[in-house]
């Protein structure tokens, strides 16, 4: 069944009164085995929307490294990674998960988190489309001091490759302060040549035009010279190839799965952390 169709009858079966359709399609697991462990968290991950769509977060920077690796045996692999914060569901199939506890990550678990099946795509931008892409990723942010009211889903998450500073206190489209993609500091206001090129993984939802990144990606991937290519690997879709990465690189206890600092976030409000 389509997962846009079953989101849909999940969102019926929830309906006041009705009650979950226990037993029923949309209550099915997505995967062969759901119990399988691909690896192992290292803390407690939070789903929520301030959480998802409002700071780092652990599972988005799986993802992003995920798609960046995704054509690293290819002629042409990206250099970055991102993934959208609205690819982040707390709502699965008839479940509800604010939080996923530290501990072993299951590959049902991890399906129903990324339940959209997008697929995963790398192509070339300019200098300037990733500033703006960023810009735009942060605009939405809450300054200090102020709440964090249902944020967006365009707050991007970003591979181990890429280092950035925003500073909420300016104005939309003047918050990044600072950014790297490996060991490249990218200038800030950027080159507007069109030669420069940064090669990203994504999922299909972004690059043809979901979460209003429309206007500025334009038709990149459509365009030859950009080089769009689709994943190969597992039919091209994000959370087999997300759960994937989770198996090879975090598959020990010892060496688990943890949330880091890549998006430095000045004078924004942060979602609280629970302790347990």
């Amino acid at each position: 069944m389509n997962r846009l169709l079953l989101m849909a009858l999940v969102a019926v079966a929830l309906a006041p009164g009705l009650g979950c359709l226990a037993y029923n399609d949309p209550c099915q697991p997505l995967v062969p085995d759901p119990n399988a462990v691909l690896g192992y968290l290292g803390e407690d991950v939070y789903l929520d929307k301030p959480y998802a769509r409002h700071d780092n977060n652990a599972l988005g920077q799986l993802a992003a490294d995920a798609y960046q690796h995704a054509e690293d045996d290819s002629s042409a692999p990206a250099a970055l990674g991102i993934v959208n914060g609205g690819s982040i569901r707390a709502e699965g199939l008839c479940i509800t998960r604010t939080m996923l506890p530290k501990g072993p990550l299951t590959d049902g678990v991890l399906h129903e988190v990324f339940l959209f099946e997008n697929q995963v795509v790398t192509v070339d931008l300019t200098e300037k489309e990733l500033v703006d892409m960023f810009e735009h990723s942060v605009e939405s942010l809450s300054p200090s001091g102020q709440p964090i009211s249902s944020p967006p889903g365009s707050f991007l998450h970003v591979s181990e490759s890429i280092s950035m500073r925003v500073d909420c206190e300016y104005p939309r489209g003047q918050r990044v302060k600072a950014l790297k993609v490996g060991s490249t500091v990218v200038p800030l206001p950027p080159r507007t040549d069109p030669t420069i090129r940064y090669r990203v993984g994504m999922i299909s939802y972004l690059i043809n035009g979901g979460d209003n990144y429309g206007p500025i990606f334009g038709n990149a991937g459509k365009d030859a010279a950009r080089n769009p290519v689709q994943s190969r690997k597992l039919g091209g879709v994000d959370s087999n190839i997300v759960g994937e990465y989770m198996r090879t690189a975090y598959s020990s206890e010892a060496h688990p799965l943890r949330e880091a600092q890549r998006i430095q976030l000045d004078n924004c409000a942060l979602p609280p952390r629970p302790t347990r």
